[in-house]
């Protein structure tokens, strides 16, 4: 259980530089490109820990709903 948390906790702090727009990915999943697009202008709007709390679980939840098409991406994202 615990490399699962580390794991998440490890991609949290990728997803949170690509909502920050301190790094750069794009997808080969429309809807993947479509959300990080979103939360960075949501995040932009309202730059508080709050804020990116709920980007961040919204990037995850998404991530684990369509995990059998992103899991590609999940592992370039370990590398940003």
């Amino acid at each position: 259980m615990e490399k699962g948390v580390n794991r998440m906790e490890e991609l949290n702090s990728k997803f949170e530089k690509l909502i920050k727009k301190q790094a750069k990915y794009e997808s080969s999943v429309l809807g993947l490109n479509l959300l990080i697009s979103r939360l960075q202008k949501k995040y932009a709007a309202n730059q508080t820990p709050e804020e990116l709390k709920n980007c961040l679980q919204e990037m995850e939840s998404f991530l684990k709903k369509y995990n059998s098409i992103v899991k590609k991406d999940i592992e370039a994202l370990k590398n940003l």
